[in-house]
């Protein structure tokens, strides 16, 4: 019998290396990996099975009808999607009826409040207790008017855009600016920077959460959490670890979006208590570190997807383990 075909479109930057781990937990034939990305020089080109390239310029009506098409050519049984993630996911039914599942981390109703990070905290704010104190600024003077507040009852302020990925616009707010590091600003530079903008993007202006950072690689199954990885950032490595606070946290969410398949959960702590940062329904950059854990995420997200494997088969992480942030496959290539 053929193996199953699974196809991943553009994704991650280094969606080579995930698709390099899945080739190699893989049991012999149990499917085909096809990779499509814009550019024919994409280096999922020498890890998938086989390679092809997208075509570029395409509305998303045109790039859904042109995916329809490509899937049931190639035979595709599962279509995990990162480019044009949401009009492809809102096509589900469509997708199903030629034979191809669809494997995103939620429904359409739910990545549209997920992409947005005033929708999803307003979302969960009577779900969830550990929110971080925000206030939503549409305008500039909102913006300044949120700073004093929160500035009056916190040590240190930040802010981010409502929607933004990879923590882009993200920035805290000191009296030095720039000198303190990347992410540093001072009041008057963060105001310049947005009065450029032709139209304000909304914003969360947030106490600044002093702690450690999580991130929590995340495998669901129709709503319900199966496993889960906590990565502790810490310099130039991360812990793996336990931590039950925020597993029982991101089984709340797990359930509250029905989340499905591969996602990322962001946390940060203050006064000792995780806050919640943001929900990312994808895979994350740092998924490969998750691997060392024992545990393939995608890997397993693929055969509960097929329905060759059931949730209690998929093993548990390992803890308590450091991890360089180097992948084994990017110090390869060195």
């Amino acid at each position: 019998m053929k193996p199953p075909t699974v196809w991943i479109n553009k994704y991650l930057s280094n969606t080579w290396e995930i698709i390099a781990q899945l080739r190699k937990d893989r049991h012999p034939s149990e499917f085909h990996i096809l990779a499509t990305h814009p550019s024919p020089h994409d280096l999922s080109r020498e890890s998938a099975d086989l390679f092809l390239t997208e075509p570029v310029g395409l509305s998303d009506d045109e790039y859904l009808s042109w995916c329809l098409q490509f899937a049931a050519s190639h035979d595709v049984k599962v279509f995990i999607p990162g480019r044009k993630l949401l009009p492809l996911v809102a096509a589900s039914d469509r997708f199903v009826a030629s034979g191809t599942k669809i494997l995103a981390a939620a429904g359409a109703a739910e990545l549209n409040i997920l992409s947005n990070k005033i929708a999803t905290y307003s979302c969960l704010q009577r779900v969830i207790s550990s929110i971080p104190e925000f206030l939503v600024a549409r305008s500039l003077t909102e913006f300044v008017d949120a700073v004093r507040c929160l500035s009056a009852r916190h040590r240190r302020v930040c802010f981010k855009p409502a929607c933004s990925v990879y923590g882009i616009g993200f920035y805290i707010l000191d009296e030095v600016g720039f000198a303190s590091g990347p992410r540093h600003i001072r009041l008057d530079q963060a105001l310049r920077r947005l009065e450029r903008r032709p139209q304000f993007p909304p914003h969360l202006v947030m106490e600044y959460l002093p702690g450690p950072e999580r991130s929590v690689d995340c495998l669901a199954h129709q709503g319900t959490l199966v496993r889960c990885v906590v990565r502790r950032k810490a310099n130039h490595v991360q812990r793996i670890e336990q931590h039950p606070q925020i597993e029982t946290i991101v089984d709340a969410l797990t359930g509250k979006f029905r989340l499905n398949g591969v996602f990322n959960v962001q946390f940060r702590n203050a006064r000792g208590i995780p806050y919640l940062l943001e929900v990312n329904p994808r895979m994350s950059g740092g998924l490969a570190m998750a691997h060392r854990a024992g545990v393939n995420l995608l890997l397993w997200a693929i055969r509960l997807a097929i329905g060759s494997a059931k949730p209690e088969q998929v093993p548990r992480p390992a803890t308590d383990l450091i991890v360089p942030q180097l992948s084994p496959y990017m110090s390869s290539r060195r």
